[in-house]
């Protein structure tokens, strides 16, 4: 009786411990991610040539901070296992220039639904869009 009373606390705590997330937190937070490229369906990827210029950063505290091109933006995310949300993103209203793919980050960025992470890339995908970033 007295190893079922040892057995049972170790099993339940096995189980609590067991996590079914893909996608951890620690995982993915207090870490720069540089965007590489934006995919929409039906068109080719867009190359991202200068992704220290278009960064994300989710703070353990759920406070995203965004590089948007010459822009900051600061917003929230949501994440529960490889389902993420960003929200409430305020950005700074600069004008980069033509070629600056700014508006098209931070609109993808809304749309983002799931996440998954490989190694230092992390892919963000949405309706018809996808985000990949490398650490």
């Amino acid at each position: 009786m007295k190893s079922w009373a040892l057995l049972l606390p170790m099993l339940i705590l096995g189980a609590v411990a067991c996590d079914d997330n893909p996608v951890a937190p620690t995982r993915i937070s207090n870490i720069t991610w540089k965007l590489e490229s934006i995919e929409r369906a039906g068109s080719p990827a867009i190359s991202i040539p200068n992704p220290e210029r278009y960064t994300l950063r989710l703070e353990d505290n759920g406070q995203a901070s965004v590089r948007a091109d010459c822009n900051t933006c600061n917003g929230r995310y949501a994440l529960d296992g490889s389902s993420i949300s960003i929200s409430a993103v305020a950005c700074t209203r600069a004008f980069c220039s033509l070629a600056s793919f700014d508006g098209n980050y931070t609109a993808a960025l809304d749309s983002i639904r799931a996440v998954a992470v490989s190694g230092s890339t992390l892919t963000m995908s949405g309706p018809g869009l996808s985000l990949r970033f490398r650490s």
